[in-house]
């Protein structure tokens, strides 16, 4: 469940948080994050507080390799850690079996978000947590995942963002004025599947019906040779988010062209949802 890209990108440029002031004492106070990812070669590190308390919490994410995504779930009545742990061994591979565990996994687990950051990287989310146990961290062949423990009285609610992006199971919802380059956007999944969302540079005056053309052509693989559009650059993505979920990111890009894209299958059709519309075009600036 890795970011996928137009271009391999050989190389990986830093990009900063891009943290947003805050007005207030009590703005700031819940905008320092209560926990700091870092992505190693070995796995993630946590550091930071493990007990929460109920309502909008921020995690920072810090990248020391390729290509590495920090996740946050919980599971709905009914369904363990464990039983997502067995199941995430019944998925591998493409038989019946497998695509049926898979379907559990996303039936049964909720995403509240994440980021997807390649090597230098760092930025952040902010999810709106209640009562419960989460799970913070890798969730790969082998899940590398630390309960997080959320109990007490409720914090304030988020900061304001300065634009949404909406996910829908057909396509994007993207503002019509620029999205910021530096600073914090909604975004958020209406839709019933889950979906992530990739920025990825394009050359200016790259159109839709070109990026929808490039991946009728290649059927959305992430191995496909890149188009002609495709720069190399700094980009990031997010990490599934289940339907009916939002958060907030916090980040920094150059300003310039992106593609939007999501590369995850339809757990139904097996077809990558970029096929099923998943794309757009946005303006960072």
């Amino acid at each position: 469940m890795q970011t996928h890209t137009l271009a391999t990108l050989a190389v990986a440029v830093a990009v900063g948080s891009g943290f947003c002031g805050a007005s207030t004492a009590a703005q700031q106070a819940s905008a320092a994050p209560i926990v700091t990812v870092t992505m190693t070669s070995s796995g993630p590190t946590l550091s930071g507080a493990r007990t929460w308390r109920p309502g909008a919490e921020r995690i920072a994410v810090r990248s020391r390799v390729a290509d590495q995504e920090a996740t946050l779930l919980h599971f709905r009545a009914g369904y363990t850690y464990a039983k997502f742990v067995a199941d995430g061994r019944r998925a591998r591979g493409n038989s019946v079996r497998a695509r049926a565990a898979l379907r559990r996994i996303f039936a049964y687990t909720v995403f509240d978000g994440g980021l997807d950051l390649f090597q230098g990287q760092a930025a952040s989310f902010t999810v709106t947590v209640g009562t419960g146990t989460y799970y913070l961290g890798e969730m790969t062949t082998r899940p590398q995942l630390t309960p997080i423990h959320v109990v007490g009285p409720s914090l304030a609610g988020r900061s304001p963002s300065t634009a949404r992006v909406t996910a829908t199971d057909s396509g994007y919802l993207v503002p019509a004025h620029a999205l910021p380059a530096h600073g914090t956007i909604t975004i958020r999944n209406s839709g019933n599947r889950p979906h992530r969302l990739n920025f990825i540079p394009l050359a200016p005056g790259t159109t839709r019906a070109q990026l929808g053309a490039y991946l009728r052509k290649t059927g959305a693989r992430d191995n496909a040779a890149p188009p002609p559009f495709a720069l190399s650059g700094p980009q990031f993505g997010t990490a599934d988010l289940s339907g009916n979920q939002d958060m907030q990111v916090t980040y920094t890009l150059p300003e310039g062209t992106y593609a939007l894209i999501d590369f995850d299958e339809d757990m139904t059709t097996g077809r990558p949802e970029a096929l099923e519309g998943m794309y757009a075009i946005a303006t960072l600036g």
